[in-house]
C-alpha cells in the first residue's frame, strides 16, 4: 500500500465530508416535507427549511461528485475510502460539531431560540474555531443571534422557540 499524498488526503476528506452532508442533507429535507405545513402558493413556514435542505443535498452531490471524478482520474482504489483516513483531528471535529448540533436543538426547545443560538455561538467559535477573543465571540454570538431573530422572528414572521425553563 503506497503512503498517501496530501492531495489524495483532501480528496477522501471531501468525498466523506460530501457524503456525509448528502445524508444529512436528505433527511433534513425529508423530515421538514413530513412535518411542515406547506403554506400558501408554496410560500410558508416550509419554504426556507426545505430549500435549505435541497441546497444541502445539491452542494454536497458537487462536493462529493467533484471528489470522486479526481480519484478515478489518479488510479487509485475508488473503493479505499472511509472515516478511517481522516485522522483524528478531522475526525474529532465532525463529531465535535454533531453534538453542538444536537445541543442546540436541546437547547432551543427549553433556553428559547435567542439565548441557544447566542451560546451555541459563543461556545462553537470558542472551542471549535479556537476564537479566544472575548469581545469578539460575544459580540458574534450576540449580534448572530438578535440579527437572526430581528430578520425571521420579527420582519417575516417566522416563529421561533421562546424556551421553557425562561419567563420571557
Amino acid at each position: 500500500m503506497s503512503e498517501r499524498t496530501p492531495y489524495q488526503a483532501e480528496q477522501r476528506r471531501d468525498l466523506v465530508v460530501g457524503l456525509v452532508l448528502l445524508v444529512l442533507g436528505i433527511v433534513w429535507t425529508g423530515i421538514v416535507l413530513a412535518t411542515i405545513p406547506p403554506g400558501n402558493y408554496g410560500i410558508g413556514p416550509r419554504a426556507f427549511p426545505l430549500w435549505l435542505g435541497v441546497g444541502l443535498v445539491a452542494l454536497s452531490a458537487i462536493l462529493a461528485g467533484g471528489a470522486w471524478l479526481r480519484r478515478n482520474g489518479d488510479g487509485e482504489d475508488p473503493g479505499d475510502s472511509g472515516l478511517a483516513g481522516m485522522g483524528w483531528p478531522v475526525f474529532r471535529m465532525v463529531v465535535l460539531v454533531c453534538l453542538i448540533l444536537a445541543a442546540y436543538g436541546f437547547l432551543m426547545q427549553r433556553a428559547g431560540f435567542l439565548l441557544a443560538t447566542a451560546l451555541t455561538v459563543a461556545f462553537s467559535l470558542w472551542v471549535v474555531l479556537g476564537e479566544r477573543r472575548p469581545f469578539l465571540v460575544a459580540g458574534m454570538a450576540i449580534g448572530m443571534s438578535v440579527g437572526v431573530w430581528l430578520v425571521f422572528g420579527q420582519l417575516l414572521g417566522a416563529y421561533l422557540p421562546r424556551g421553557t425553563w425562561l419567563p420571557f
